[in-house]
């Protein structure tokens, strides 16, 4: 729900691969559930190495949460006062795990503050429009942004609301979860081929929902962005408990972008390398000089043994005082990237574009998540002749067997022949995390 299974790509150089010329300067993209930025952020670090492109990212999630994540993602990439390590764990941070660190919650309530001044136009985002929305959903939207603020000083005990769950699924195998976890790991996903995950992480996540971790400071503050379903109500909040991935993890995202990475990494340091080459590509227009990330790395600790303690509970239900401070619009400051415009729209879109003609033979590229595959006869129709669209398979799914992953591979290829799409590289239900077509 708050992650996707599948690396991020860069979508101008997915369509620059298959030498197709669409009339016109732009690119109209459309990514359907992807769960969180990443192809938005990849595809905006890497614009300076391709010809000058205007890009208008069409997004469209299930849920009003997901959305505000992936705006709260996109402004921490964006905001020029954070340093390129500080922008970079607190993205991970916010991005993948049940607890962060005092600094990064300091982080989370300052800058949901900022942002919710930005569904009711009180503060002009040159990059992001929520005008698809109707009035209530932009309060909506708006309240969000109000509960995380609020919810990083009060805190809310999510990882009892996570140990809850675990429960929930184990049943009588809860006393015996390592053991689930250690099975999960090396006879599912070790089969499968994930590098760079270590069984510490992926097990230490199982237990608690902290998938990423540094010696640098404890994580003891609990994220407010991973709990659904929140509303406002009289001068207060009501939320759901953690609704989202207890058996997968969030490494898959930034994991696989370069699968020759020195194998003493954890998927940590893989994952923070990525980020942190999105982000200093997107302030600079240069590659990041790997010294760069090396400078802060003691190799002493990268066989993947640095797990921390597990969380104390006192210390993450501890409450601080909110101090209010009057927003000034000058403290906003994003990078200029005046080519790329974010637009999200609400997740019935769906079904109406495809009654409205303006829509009708208009996108370049098509993302869609695996769980919403069913969708894909709906949207086919708003794809140009040669457009790309990539399917997001199943493969690091630990719930799933072979079986599984080989049907959803044949009912991927059923529903995309149905739909008139041709497949580009043949799919390996072992090998693949993604699936590519294109139409006819």
């Amino acid at each position: 729900m708050w992650w996707g299974y599948s690396p991020a790509l860069d979508i101008q150089l997915e369509v620059n691969k298959r030498e197709i010329n669409f009339p016109g300067e732009g690119l109209e993209v459309l990514i359907v559930g992807a769960g969180d930025a990443r192809h938005i952020v990849k595809t905006l670090a890497s614009s300076y190495l391709h010809d000058h492109c205007a890009i208008t990212y069409n997004v469209i999630e299930p849920t009003l949460e997901q959305i505000g994540r992936s705006i709260l993602l996109l402004s921490t990439c964006l905001d020029k006062n954070l340093g390129l390590q500080e922008a970079t764990r607190y993205y991970l941070e916010i991005f993948g795990n049940t607890l962060v660190r005092p600094a990064t919650a300091k982080y989370l309530g300052k800058l949901s503050s900022t942002l919710t001044n930005i569904p009711t136009g009180t503060v002009n985002c040159p990059w992001l429009n929520l005008e698809k929305f109707k009035h209530k959903d932009k309060d909506q939207i708006e309240g969000i942004f109000k509960f995380w603020e609020r919810a990083t000083c009060e805190n809310v005990p999510i990882v009892e609301y996570w140990d809850k769950r675990v429960r929930k699924l184990l049943k009588t195998r809860y006393d015996y979860r390592n053991g689930v976890f250690d099975w999960d790991y090396h006879m599912v996903l070790k089969s499968r081929d994930v590098p760079n995950l270590t069984l510490q992480e992926y097990r230490f996540w199982r237990n608690n929902g902290i998938a990423f971790t540094w010696l640098e400071g404890e994580p003891v503050r609990s994220n407010p962005t991973l709990l659904s379903n929140i509303i406002q109500y009289g001068p207060g909040f009501v939320h759901y408990a953690y609704l989202g991935d207890i058996a997968n993890g969030p490494f898959y995202t930034w994991l696989l972008e370069n699968s020759n990475h020195n194998r003493k990494y954890r998927a940590t340091d893989v994952a923070e390398l990525e980020v942190m080459r999105c982000i200093h590509e997107i302030k600079t227009k240069e590659p990041l000089c790997e010294e760069l990330f090396a400078s802060h790395r003691d190799s002493s600790i990268l066989n993947g043994t640095l797990v921390i303690d597990p969380p104390n509970n006192e210390m993450e239900q501890e409450s601080w005082k909110r101090e209010r401070t009057k927003q000034n619009k000058e403290n906003i400051s994003w990078i200029d990237i005046e080519n790329h415009k974010v637009v999200f729209h609400p997740i019935t879109s769906i079904e109406v574009f495809k009654h409205k003609t303006g829509y009708a033979n208009k996108l370049d590229f098509l993302w869609i998540a695996h769980n919403m595959l069913k969708e894909l006869p709906n949207l086919t129709p708003l794809l140009k002749k040669g457009a790309i669209v990539v399917i997001e398979l199943r493969k690091y799914m630990t719930e799933l067997r072979e079986e599984d992953l080989q049907n959803f591979v044949k009912e991927v290829k059923n529903n995309a022949d149905n739909c008139g799409l041709r497949e580009i590289v043949h799919i390996d239900a072992k090998k693949h995390c993604i699936a590519k077509f294109c139409k006819t």
